[in-house]
């Protein structure tokens, strides 16, 4: 997950929803879409959790000081 990029994650989430709203596209498809949205929310999940524990750790840190 080193070149997960967030940002352009996030971009694609929000292509992927709105492409899933349309509702104009085949099953396959949207089955597709549904699953690479699923993993990329996954992926999200795990980066803002990796966010949260090192602030955690920084701000415990400079409390020990």
């Amino acid at each position: 997950m080193e070149n997960f990029d967030y940002e352009n994650s996030l971009k694609r989430l929000e292509e992927i929803a709105a492409t899933l709203e349309k509702g104009e596209i085949s099953l396959e498809k949207m089955t597709e879409l549904y699953v690479e949205g699923s993993e990329l929310i996954k992926k999200c999940t795990k980066v803002l959790e990796n966010a949260q524990l090192k602030i955690t750790e920084i701000s415990g840190d400079s409390r020990n000081e």
